[in-house]
């Protein structure tokens, strides 16, 4: 079996953790050896997964099938620390820069470091080679693109040009330095060192010295991260819920998606609608309760032409599940196999 990586993007609050793990488990149980990295999930799922306070990767209890089931919580800090090391070969440099001030506040507070540590978890899970297909559960983005931007943000914050500049300014680029300082940032930079707990300037041209030599390392890792994710190895499943504003959001990330060379194999509307509910049976034709579903079938066959619009609109290169909001929380494995099962029947593969 090829290698494979399955990505999911999209909102927080939509069940895409629940949608990835039920996902993981479905290839588990078609026979692959499956690893599900996961960001934040609830306290509920980590037990599901037993994986609660766990960053290695740990095979889920009470798993039976051919296959096998792993899962991770994935470590920003820890994950991030680990590329720095072997970025730096694990010189004695590395340590000084894993104990740098500005470091920590850079890699737990910028916007784009969970991203970042996300896809190079990913990515070294990926070059281990150990598992049939790795499914990843993003961190929460209100707009999906704006994780597969974060390695090169990242990448271009040490941009060896401004580290060079850090290090040792000279010239007349130290005199313009001298003037910013001197034309009213001394009050920024004072507050700035109040954050990282020293000297501003002095802390930020030792980090930039610390970090020297292993640019060129991050550049190639986030290059390789990029093709991952844009080869034939690698689709995307966006979740998301019935919400017009949603869909067309939805819609948009479909065709920049598409425009960034990567693969979007569907897109998932989870809790589409009740459980219980099916706008095609025929309800009480008497009595008290045949208006009232008469009214949630009229509701839910508009609801049903919005995705199905939405769905042509999409020209038909992307596959569109509607998935129901469940009568009961996925607590335990068994619930974890029946979102497995409602992502089956509707036509997930």
């Amino acid at each position: 079996m090829s290698k494979k990586v399955s990505v999911f993007v999209g909102p927080g609050g939509v069940g895409k953790t629940t949608l990835a793990a039920a996902s993981a488990l479905l290839a588990a149980e078609e026979g692959k050896k499956v690893l599900v990295l996961t960001i934040d999930p609830s306290k509920r799922l980590a037990s599901t997964l037993g994986i609660e306070g766990k960053t290695d990767a740990t095979k889920v209890p009470g798993f039976e099938g051919p296959g096998e089931l792993w899962a991770s919580i994935v470590d920003h800090q820890k994950t991030f620390d680990e590329f720095v090391q072997k970025a730096a070969n694990r010189s004695p440099g590395a340590e000084k820069i894993l104990k740098n001030h500005l470091y920590r506040q850079l890699t737990t507070t910028l916007s784009g470091s969970q991203d970042f540590s996300a896809l190079e978890k990913l990515y070294s899970s990926y070059l281990e080679g150990d598992y049939d297909l790795i499914v990843l559960d993003t961190p929460p983005a209100q707009h999906a693109l704006s994780f597969l931007e974060a390695p090169a943000k990242i990448a271009a914050l040490f941009n060896e040009g401004i580290a060079r500049w850090f290090r040792d300014p000279k010239g007349e680029e130290a005199g313009f330095f001298q003037k910013i300082v001197g034309a009213g940032t001394r009050q920024v930079l004072k507050i700035l060192e109040g954050l990282t707990g020293s000297e501003f300037i002095r802390e930020l041209a030792d980090f930039f010295r610390s970090i020297e030599g292993w640019q060129d390392r991050l550049r190639e890792r986030t290059s390789a991260v990029h093709q991952l994710l844009v080869s034939d190895h690698t689709d995307f499943s966006l979740v998301t819920s019935f919400d017009r504003a949603k869909l067309l959001e939805s819609e948009a990330f479909a065709r920049e998606i598409r425009r960034g060379g990567y693969r979007l194999k569907t897109v998932l509307i989870n809790r589409a609608f009740p459980q219980w509910f099916d706008a095609q049976e025929t309800g009480p034709s008497a009595g008290p309760y045949k208006d009232l579903y008469e009214g949630f079938q009229g509701f839910y066959q508009h609801r049903e032409k919005t995705i199905q619009d939405f769905s042509l609109r999409l020209k038909g290169e992307v596959q569109v599940l509607q998935l129901p909001e469940l009568t009961e929380r996925v607590y335990d494995l068994e619930g974890l196999r029946k979102v497995a099962r409602i992502l089956k029947k509707g036509g997930w593969s």
